[in-house]
């Protein structure tokens, strides 16, 4: 079955409601044709990964697109058939940072789950197994983040779990924290299953691992209509954050899944490049575009990637995912046996 993902994204305020505010549409036309020109217009104009931009693109032929949808949108009679055909649409572009809202339903982009023989990536995680088999002692902040030790051969870790950055470590977390992280021998950074959220959240979380300002990334923007219309690329900072409870000098392990999407999937990017951190798990999600938000005539409101794009330190794109240091594989066998072979490995690099 497949599993739903809610995404969140980077700009919080361009966040759309599944009901749509008719306001932003001053005369509405419901005619299907209209509304799929428009659809397919705006993410001509504006999506960011048709061009060949740095190296990398979605490789879509939109027009192709538009060739096969368009005998299906004539033909079509209800404003779910013309969702559904839409929806098949924007598969193509496996980008998780595209949707549709519509009166009646919310259609996403799953397809960034699938692989190129069609099965879904592998999960790489068991949900509460971590809390149940490995912690010493389990907690848990107001903020939601589960926390605490792992002991192995004689050496203590501390683990943390951030679901997603719609939150970052306040004062009372770090509170609770730096007492174990003070006593550890390595820090289990786990951000398996997290979809993103705040930009500057992840800026600041790198900031916690770092001596002074590094450079973790890129950025370019959309200039124009073009496909390839982006802007040179500009360089992204991250400083220190918080010297008292500083990790740059820990031996850290940041595990990863391919449910890592957008802000989450730029953290992990930033992470991967310092010298004091191991990325082990699986290849991340992706989710390096910005979202922008278009009205159509009918008053749905479609979401894709059409702003800006994220890069590594090296220029290269992060929207197909960030490949881990070590690259684990949680199995069938582990799952019945209720080993996380991902922590393992953790435990072991930290250990040497």
């Amino acid at each position: 079955m497949k599993r739903i993902f809610t995404i969140i994204t980077v700009i919080t305020a361009l966040a759309v409601t599944s009901c749509v505010k008719s306001d932003y549409v001053k005369e509405v036309n419901n005619d299907f044709k209209t509304n799929y020109e428009a659809f397919w217009n705006f993410f001509n104009d504006n999506y960011i990964y048709f061009g060949d931009n740095y190296g990398y693109t979605k490789n879509v032929d939109w027009h192709k697109v538009y060739d096969e949808m368009m005998p299906q949108v004539e033909q079509a009679t209800t404003e779910v058939e013309l969702l559904e055909i839409m929806g098949k649409s924007i598969d193509y572009l496996k980008d998780g940072h595209v949707w549709i809202d519509t009166k009646f339903k919310h259609r996403g982009c799953y397809t960034f789950y699938i692989d190129d023989e069609g099965n879904r990536y592998p999960t790489n995680f068991i949900s509460g197994l971590v809390s149940e088999k490995y912690l010493d002692y389990a907690f848990k902040t107001r903020n939601g983040f589960r926390y605490g030790t792992i002991t192995k051969d004689g050496k203590t870790f501390f683990y943390v779990h951030h679901a997603d950055f719609t939150k970052e470590f306040n004062g009372e977390d770090l509170e609770m924290f730096q007492p174990l992280i003070e006593k550890a021998d390595g820090f289990i950074y786990d951000i398996r299953t997290n979809p993103g959220g705040s930009a500057q959240y992840s800026i600041n979380m790198t900031g916690r691992f770092i001596k002074e300002k590094t450079m973790i990334g890129y950025q370019a923007v959309k200039t124009g209509k073009g496909y390839n219309d982006l802007s040179e690329p500009m360089p992204l900072y991250a400083i220190p954050v918080d010297i008292k409870n500083n990790w740059s000098d820990m031996k850290v392990a940041v595990l990863t899944n391919r449910d890592v999407y957008s802000t989450a999937n730029m953290f992990a990017s930033f992470m991967k490049e310092l010298p004091n951190v191991t990325l082990i798990g699986g290849r991340t999600g992706g989710g390096g575009g910005q979202p922008s938000t278009h009205y159509l005539p009918n008053g749905w409101a479609v979401t894709m990637s059409g702003q800006r794009l994220s890069l590594d330190v090296n220029q290269n794109h992060i929207e197909p995912g960030v490949e881990p240091h070590i690259n684990v594989t949680i199995t069938e066998e582990d799952i019945q046996n209720k080993v996380d072979s991902i922590l393992e490995k953790a435990l072991e690099v930290l250990s040497e």
